[in-house]
């Protein structure tokens, strides 16, 4: 059986990501023969601007079955191509993607879909509020499910919004926003209170040097640094020289004192583990010292959930009226 794939636009844009290759133009010649591509709206031999302007931007998949998958974005609306198995004629398609999102919600369609008798569909969740009682047409109506459009959505394969990140998952159209959410490959958002920002691992020293330059300290693996932290302060932002994101959390535990670990906002492969070490002086007496090594905590987002497994427990001794000097070192090492 013939599988699909759809493709749009990703939500974010990333400023280093390079410009995706064009592809070129699918055969548009049938089994008998005849020119198809003035069905395209064009009728010229390149066939890489769809309906009559803008360029096709496409890469290839690999499909189900030995089968290819040219997806692309044509411009107003999204071209699916499909490329059969060797000796196969090559379809091309354009598809609306307001065909493809439930005209009440706006979310992807997914199975069992209805429709009334002219043909205005809606999903399960909204047809089951809606009491036989057509949306668009405000009459009584007699709702059936679409077997074929069912059929459709369920074949049309996706690929994810963060593709250009390094994504190389095909997911069911109507599982696409799910995918989404745990994706490995979605930006973080920047820890700072009230920024907002969404970033990529690659764009995070950028954004602290424009909008953070003060609250972020940059440091260079394997190699000890001081850190004089406010003991009020929730975390501290480091930042590695290969752009990874690091937070030194501190938890106030009372009545025992400070617990502090360090975590890391990244996304895409994680081919890199981190390791750190943390070392605490009493005040009063520096012969007195705390030391922990552990491995560093990976998290897409830090919702102010502190890790548990390990930790560095500082008494209130250890501490000044309103700070503590850490000596902290983060190693880096390749994932095998």
């Amino acid at each position: 059986m013939a599988k699909f794939s759809f493709a749009d636009a990703a939500d974010e844009e990333h400023p280093h990501a390079p410009a995706p290759d064009t592809a070129p133009a699918a055969d548009t010649t049938d089994a008998g023969g005849v020119d198809k591509r003035k069905r395209d709206g064009d009728g010229g031999p390149d066939d890489g601007a769809v309906g009559g302007g803008s360029t096709s931007k496409a890469r290839k998949l690999d499909g189900v079955g030995g089968e290819r998958a040219l997806v692309g974005d044509g411009g107003c609306g999204r071209e699916v191509r499909r490329v059969g198995r060797d000796g196969d004629a090559g379809i091309s398609m354009r598809i609306d993607p307001d065909l493809l999102a439930c005209s009440i919600c706006f979310e992807p369609l997914c199975p069992p879909l209805y429709q009334c008798q002219n043909g205005h569909v809606a999903c399960i969740s909204c047809w089951s509020r809606l009491n036989n009682k057509c949306h668009v047409c405000s009459n009584n109506a007699i709702f059936a499910r679409n077997i074929a459009l069912e059929k459709i959505v369920e074949c049309i394969m996706s690929s994810c919004t963060y593709a250009k990140w390094g994504c190389c998952h095909l997911v069911s159209y109507a599982q696409r926003s799910t995918h989404e959410e745990a994706c490995l490959f979605a930006p973080s958002t920047c820890p700072i209170p009230g920024c907002g920002y969404r970033g990529f691992t690659g764009c995070w020293s950028g954004h602290f040097l424009v909008d953070h330059s003060a609250d972020c300290l940059h440091f260079v693996y394997d190699q000890p640094f001081e850190v004089n932290l406010e003991v009020s302060l929730p975390f501290l932002v480091l930042l590695g020289e290969d752009d990874h994101l690091f937070l030194l959390l501190n938890k106030n535990m009372m009545p025992f004192g400070h617990a502090f670990t360090v975590v890391c906002l990244r996304t895409g492969n994680l081919n890199w583990k981190f390791s750190y070490e943390i070392k605490a002086a009493s005040k009063g007496n520096p012969e007195n010292c705390l030391q922990l090594k552990a491995s560093v905590t990976n998290t897409k987002e830090w919702g102010g959930v502190h890790p548990a497994e390990a930790f560095l427990l500082v008494p209130y001794v250890f501490c000044g009226s309103a700070s503590l000097t850490l000596d902290v070192s983060v190693a880096r090492s390749a994932c095998v």
